[in-house]
């Protein structure tokens, strides 16, 4: 089954408002193409999830695209903090936002149980931790804590499993059948996108079916649980991709900056989510604006593993 197809159509066909939506990715490998095409779609009331957020979750808030967040982490460490994420809790603004907080430990275990298709699963570190007394609407069933059937006397805090309406991510590389190769640092991605009923990707490169079968222990995602693959070169920018190209720090600290107010967030917006048409007229406006070798030295250099034999 031909899967191929641009963001646009993929964020139409595959996105609802009100979806679960889990967000791929640890600093790394974010799918910015698809994050935009939902801003630029309007998508609302959504419940974004995944072990951490940074700026990605931060502009898709302050867009008036989310509702609730479930999340460990919300912040941008050496960038500064995310503040369309902070005017959504402390003022309202541009809605109210609600978000049930876990470990970054939990969450992963939360997806993980998803991924196993199992209801729950024991994480004794957050047993004595304010993240059970704190809830918002999931209430009681944030976390349980239970005797363990089969030790008398030993208690557990259990967590619910976590199974997002659909995952968005970026890959590395993908065959037109949906088979996804991704490398370096994974994050939750395994987790997140094996419990998620809907998997929709945006990829460096489509490449023959041949590649994918040389070297499959980089499939992370197999065919039968993607409904749609988007090619687009520079999709994370300005996040990394492991032999594609580095983070851009200082593209992040314009955001950052920008978004330290609202007519500063807006400005942003215009200019590089609903001032363009899609990644291509994205590209075309950076490389206008700060030139085609910026783009260029953000590139990785060449440097092979060794070689691996997986002939029989």
């Amino acid at each position: 089954m031909e899967k191929v197809m641009d963001a646009a159509t993929a964020v139409s066909k595959y996105i609802k408002d009100g979806d679960v939506v889990y967000l791929g990715g640890f600093a790394a490998n974010i799918s910015y193409a698809l994050i935009h095409e939902i801003i630029r779609q309007k998508k609302k009331n959504l419940t974004i999830v995944t072990s951490s957020f940074n700026e990605h979750g931060d502009q898709l808030i302050g867009a008036g695209c989310v509702s609730r967040v479930v999340t460990s982490y919300f912040w941008m460490e050496v960038f500064g903090q995310c503040y369309s994420f902070r005017r959504s809790l402390e003022k309202g603004i541009p809605q109210p936002l609600e978000i049930e907080d876990y470990s970054n430990f939990s969450m992963t275990m939360r997806l993980w149980a998803g991924a196993m298709g199992i209801p729950y699963v024991p994480v004794n570190s957050i047993k004595g931790s304010d993240i059970a007394k704190h809830t918002s609407w999931m209430g009681e069933n944030k976390v349980h804590i239970a005797e363990d059937p089969f030790s008398s006397g030993t208690i557990h805090a259990l967590v619910p499993a976590l199974k997002p309406d659909l995952a968005i991510l970026h890959c590395h590389r993908s065959d037109n059948r949906g088979n996804l190769q991704i490398w370096g640092q994974l994050g939750d991605i395994p987790w997140g996108a094996r419990a998620s009923r809907t998997v929709i990707a945006t990829v460096e490169e489509v490449v023959d079916s041949d590649v994918v079968k040389h070297d499959p222990n980089r499939t992370c995602v197999p065919e039968f649980m993607v409904s749609a693959v988007v090619p687009e070169p520079w999709a994370s920018h300005p996040k990394p991709v492991q032999g594609y190209y580095d983070v851009d720090r200082d593209f992040i600290f314009k955001y950052i900056n920008a978004s330290k107010t609202e007519a500063g967030l807006q400005d942003y917006f215009d200019k590089w989510i609903y001032g363009v048409k899609d990644r291509t007229e994205y590209l075309e406006k950076f490389i206008k604006e700060y030139g085609l070798q910026r783009l260029q030295n953000l590139k990785s250099k060449q440097y092979a593993s060794f070689s691996v034999n997986y002939g029989a």
